[in-house]
């Protein structure tokens, strides 16, 4: 359960995640799991791009990295 990141509030976001996802954050500005965090479980589903498979890597690394949404 570390964290992949040394500074608090810069965890980066899973390797692996589909291109389509990466593009989605990228174009709302979110580059961390943090800002995704703060951006919203429900606003996230609504992204064009955001599949099942990559909101179950997203929730996955979150709670990987002991982050929830609205804690930030």
């Amino acid at each position: 359960m570390s964290s992949k990141s040394n500074w608090p509030g810069h965890t980066p976001l899973p390797k692996g995640l589909a291109a389509p996802a990466r593009r989605a954050l990228a174009h709302e500005g979110i580059e961390t799991l943090e800002q995704l965090a703060e951006f919203g479980e429900v606003e996230l589903t609504k992204l064009h791009g955001m599949g099942p498979v990559a909101l179950a890597q997203l929730e996955d690394a979150m709670e990987e990295s002991g982050i929830s949404y609205g804690t930030g």
